[in-house]
């Protein structure tokens, strides 16, 4: 079955969220090396440097769920659906319904080829 509506949904979104984390890591470093002036320029920082940390793996498993769709897997469609809810509910707000919408159209599609008949 093709599924081309949801590849290029979680592609844009996988993109979008790509270029976002790495806006984020610039950031970061810059602030990194900025003295210390006031404590609001560390709490950015440290900020921005646990979310490069933690959101650097679930960007490369969102592209990992994007080529996944192709192959009609049925746990990466969950998995996608999860993440955009998850992002949607974060600052990311157009990644998070793109993934949303991509994760519910892979899930609620009817998968033709593995329905079985018993008579």
């Amino acid at each position: 079955m093709n599924r081309a509506t949801e590849y290029t949904l979680s592609m844009v979104a996988a993109i979008l969220l790509t270029i976002a984390w790495v806006i984020g890591a610039i950031i970061a470093f810059v602030l990194g090396f900025e003295p210390v002036t006031d404590n609001t320029s560390m709490f950015f920082f440290y900020y921005l440097f646990t979310y490069s940390l933690l959101s650097l793996p679930l960007v490369i498993l969102i592209w990992v769920s994007t080529f996944k769709i192709k192959k009609n897997s049925q746990k990466w469609g969950i998995f996608t659906l999860v993440m955009g809810v998850l992002y949607t509910f974060s600052v990311y707000v157009v990644p998070g319904v793109l993934l949303l919408i991509s994760g519910i159209l892979m899930v609620t599609k009817n998968n033709r080829d593995k329905t079985t008949f018993q008579s």
